[in-house]
């Protein structure tokens, strides 16, 4: 890697959430300590059910948290993005993972071995409670996403899934809340738990007939009083 493109890295790292407290220095040397991996568009970077003894952390692109089942159909768990972490269930309990990640662009990440990432939150107590409070608000949505799957219709669990995206990806403007990224049909079929072609209907319906959210491009708009709990 060359110099600048170890300044482009060391600028990642420092806006990663979970190292915000760190010093130039102490960046540094996180950089030395760990490795960087790039893979292309819809590479596997992890097997659900594989052991595992790295902690990635994604510093460009984005990638999906998804159970496969044998026939390959999936269930989308969460969209991961820059500054976003994974693989700290495995390191921390020592059984193997929970689920797969697969990219969803290219993707550059950096990662760190379980001894690395042991040394990590010994030496930066605060980076430990920072996974940890991550790792609670996962529970959360997980909880979330049960719920919607158990009393919410179709279309109910396609405005929760909007909204949930709205809340972590969305930036508030006069015309609504803009994600900027918007998830394909496909990738939000598999978010809502349903298929292509009926999240393809309901969008068009909040498109059209209830002028819930507009496209520009990738770019999704969801107005403001869609952006309230469905009935």
């Amino acid at each position: 890697m060359n110099k600048t493109s170890e300044i482009q890295l060391n600028t990642h790292l420092k806006s990663v959430p979970l190292f915000s407290n760190l010093s130039d220095r102490q960046l540094d040397i996180l950089y030395k300590a760990g490795a960087i991996q790039r893979f292309e568009k819809n590479c596997i970077i992890v097997n659900q059910n594989d052991s595992g003894d790295t902690f990635y952390i994604v510093v460009s692109g984005s990638v999906r948290v998804t159970l496969l089942n044998e026939n390959g159909s999936e269930i989308v768990l969460s969209l991961l993005k820059e500054g976003d972490f994974f693989g700290e269930l495995s390191l921390l309990d020592n059984e193997p993972r929970s689920a797969s990640v697969i990219t969803m662009e290219d993707v550059t990440l950096f990662l760190l071995t379980r001894r690395q990432f042991y040394q990590l939150i010994i030496t930066y107590p605060d980076i430990l409670r920072k996974v940890l409070k991550e790792i609670c608000c996962r529970l959360r949505n997980a909880d979330e996403k049960i719920g919607s799957l158990a009393f919410l219709d179709v279309y109910g669990r396609t405005i929760r899934v909007l909204q949930q995206l709205a809340h972590e990806q969305g930036t508030k403007t006069r015309n609504g809340i803009e994600i900027l990224h918007a998830p394909t049909h496909q990738e939000l079929s598999s978010l809502v738990g349903t298929s292509r072609e009926t999240v393809t209907r309901i969008l068009k319906v909040l498109k059209e007939n209830r002028n819930l959210i507009s496209y520009k491009g990738r770019k999704l708009i969801l107005r403001e009083y869609a952006n309230k709990p469905p009935l």
